[in-house]
């Protein structure tokens, strides 16, 4: 089974993304796995515990002679693989040739998720760090916090910080493993799937090297399209929902100019290198 793992910085399309991919009749995308932080990492954390009294009882009780060694990096991440994949895999089918998980914070564990699947392929979405922060903003609202879009509140300030800081830190951490392992990522822009929806789903799929046929990337286009999941044009807001609005550029109407200032000046570099600037 070929497996990949689809991330980027939240609030930048990767639900969306993984529409598109578990829309494939060849793919299995499932969502939310967090399968590092929430079972490798402890994972770890038991197996340290696990061996060092075996290292106690090696020296207490067999005198440096014990019937049971350390477990090694390699026997933990045999375990930790065949957990990860019997879990993408639960939702698979005969037609399944490629099983993936999205979530987000992987941009975080590209490294860890490589040595325990070597050639598993990343793939990530990236959005203008303006449009993340207005949909932080749209988030934060719908969990209870109003005034987060008003400039002056410490809502606005520190929602308009962490999308800033994660996105950095999400888009310079693939960046550098594109650059370790260049065959092995596919960036996608968000903006750029909207303009262009059957040539960046193409793409996306021609990386993965499952089937492109145009009717089947139609068919994909359209079933994972906002106006076929949230029931609205795109542009018709509902606040309420996780799919708020559906457009690209809503930072221009939804940011003030002090917040526009220090996005860019935060992230000026890396706008420019992603075309956001």
């Amino acid at each position: 089974m070929n497996v990949f793992f689809a991330c980027g910085a939240p609030k930048s399309g990767t639900t969306w993304l993984q529409r598109i991919l578990d829309a494939h009749p060849e793919v299995c995308c499932s969502g939310e796995g967090h399968f590092v932080s929430r079972f490798t990492a402890p994972l770890a954390r038991v197996v340290n515990s696990y061996n060092s009294g075996l290292a106690l009882e090696r020296e207490h009780v067999y005198q440096g002679d014990p019937y049971y060694m350390p477990v090694s990096q390699a026997d933990f991440d045999d375990l930790a693989r065949g957990f990860i994949l019997k879990r993408m895999s639960a939702r698979a089918d005969r037609r399944t040739r490629w099983v993936g998980d999205k979530t987000p914070i992987y941009t975080r564990h590209l490294d860890h998720l490589h040595r325990i699947f070597p050639e598993a392929k990343i793939i990530h979405i990236v959005r203008d760090p303006r449009d993340v922060a207005v949909s932080r903003m749209g988030h934060s609202r719908r969990a209870g916090f109003p005034e987060v879009f008003a400039p002056e509140t410490d809502e606005h300030r520190q929602t308009l910080e962490g999308a800033v800081r994660t996105w950095i830190e999400a888009v310079t951490a693939v960046d550098a493993f594109a650059q370790a392992h260049p065959a092995l990522v596919h960036e996608v822009g968000y903006g750029d799937l909207h303009e262009d929806p059957v040539g960046k789903t193409t793409a996306l799929f021609q990386f993965l090297g499952a089937p492109v046929a145009p009717a089947l990337i139609e068919g994909i286009v359209a079933a994972t399209s906002f106006k076929t999941i949230s029931g609205r044009d795109p542009g018709q807001e509902d606040a309420a929902s996780f799919l708020r609005k559906g457009v690209v550029g809503d930072w221009r109407a939804q940011l003030p100019p002090q917040s526009v200032q220090f996005v860019t000046e935060a992230c000026g570099e890396l706008m420019r290198r992603k075309r956001f600037a």
